[in-house]
């Protein structure tokens, strides 16, 4: 084999992985834009979450799991009834956005409480968002543990946020 078929075959795995790099980077930076534009857009909503997420994380698993399970139950039935596939999908994205805020802001919370700092609540999202986004990206775990985690208990805490009246939010967040 000559020394130049060697180095250009090398060439082209080295451009997909800087392509591949920059493209996750991007997309990570583009998704945090979208967070924290949630998070203003609704600042109430994704504060009942992360605070529900915060005081009732397993309640917030199980029914994001839950949820979860019956919005992929009726995407399988898209075969025969497409609009039900659509709806599912539609219904999927869009909770788990809001889930991701509110579990970015947790874990940010949460980081800013160990490290003894308290932030603001942009800040908190923003560095929960990059831990999680890192834990994501590793192979396997974060594909097949973080992510699904982050998703599933994300969307059950908005269901435990709307859920809860505003005096026992009042009242979890009074215990912080």
């Amino acid at each position: 084999m000559s020394p130049e078929l060697a180095f250009h075959q090398t060439g082209s795995a080295f451009f997909w992985m800087g392509f591949l790099l920059i493209t996750a980077a991007g997309s990570g930076a583009l998704l945090l834009g979208l967070l924290v534009l949630l998070q203003s857009s609704t600042p109430g909503l994704i504060g009942r979450a992360s605070g529900a997420l915060r005081h009732r994380p397993w309640i917030s698993t199980g029914l994001g799991a839950g949820l979860t399970v019956g919005l992929v139950g009726l995407a399988s039935a898209g075969r025969s009834f497409p609009p039900a596939a659509a709806f599912s999908v539609s219904v999927f994205a869009g909770l788990g956005l809001f889930g991701l805020a509110a579990a970015s802001e947790n874990l940010g919370r949460r980081i800013a409480w160990i490290s003894g700092r308290e932030g603001s609540r942009a800040s908190n999202l923003a560095f929960g968002w990059l831990v999680l986004f890192a834990a994501a990206c590793v192979p396997y775990v974060g594909w097949f543990l973080v992510a699904p985690w982050a998703v599933t208990s994300g969307i059950g805490s908005l269901l435990v946020g709307a859920m809860g009246s505003k005096t026992s939010v009042a009242s979890m967040e009074s215990h912080d």
